[in-house]
């Protein structure tokens, strides 16, 4: 079977500017239908850009980025949209809206990229629920879960529907370390699917078992990327 590129970078740099606190330099990575990738950024590392840019949601000061083999700066702004609407993202920070419950947050991307009937996605996002330990989907306010309780939550959000691009960073945030299991084997059925993973951590840390499951690991080092040692 062909080889599929879902996300690249080519040299790509950024200089650190609000919301973000982190320089990137030069970085390239590719991610490919079906892969896993790890970023380790170490400690302290809250604004990275990475993510945004690789949804397109900023323009690197030079380099590429290519979604599907085309870069984003290419794209018209609809089809820019229209595109996003297959990528899975838990973010950084919350990202909900707040007066939305939390199962109209999960739904509202598939609600508004497609045309699945209501009935259809409340089923599947009720078996993502079940899969990450809740009985029923969270039906109350954002302000109204706890903290880990919200983040499994983003794990229902990033997961439903069929994301070509899976955009994790940090979901084990707030979490034990114990946590990971049901999540890594989720994003693993995404990829058996094929998509490409992308998931941010600090470190291994609550990963040290599903080593094997990353296809490819790389190490935040200043400003660059760098492909793990082994």
């Amino acid at each position: 079977m062909d080889t599929v590129s879902i996300l690249r970078f080519e040299d790509v740099s950024l200089a650190a500017q609000p919301p973000y606190a982190l320089d990137l330099a030069e970085v390239s990575l590719e991610l490919n239908a079906g892969e896993l990738g790890l970023v380790l950024t170490g400690p302290a590392t809250e604004g990275l850009p990475l993510a945004d840019l690789a949804s397109g949601l900023v323009a690197p000061d030079t380099g590429l980025v290519r979604f599907q083999d085309e870069d984003w700066q290419d794209r018209h702004p609809d089809t820019a949209t229209a595109a996003r609407g297959n990528i899975g993202r838990i973010f950084e920070k919350r990202g909900w809206i707040s007066n939305l419950d939390v199962d109209e947050n999960i739904t509202l991307a598939q609600r508004h990229h497609t045309t699945r009937p209501a009935a259809e996605l409340e089923a599947e996002a009720l078996a993502l629920a079940k899969q990450f330990g809740f009985d029923d989907l969270p039906r109350v306010r954002p302000a109204l879960l706890r903290t880990g309780e919200l983040r499994r939550a983003a794990w229902i959000r990033a997961l439903l529907g069929t994301p070509l691009l899976v955009l994790l960073e940090h979901p084990l945030r707030d979490l034990p370390a114990h946590a990971a299991a049901p999540l890594v084997a989720a994003v693993q059925s995404a990829a058996a699917r094929g998509a490409a993973v992308l998931w941010i951590a600090e470190s291994f840390q609550g990963l040290e078992t599903f080593r094997p499951v990353f296809s490819k690991v790389w190490t935040l080092e200043g400003a660059r990327l760098n492909a793990a040692k082994e």
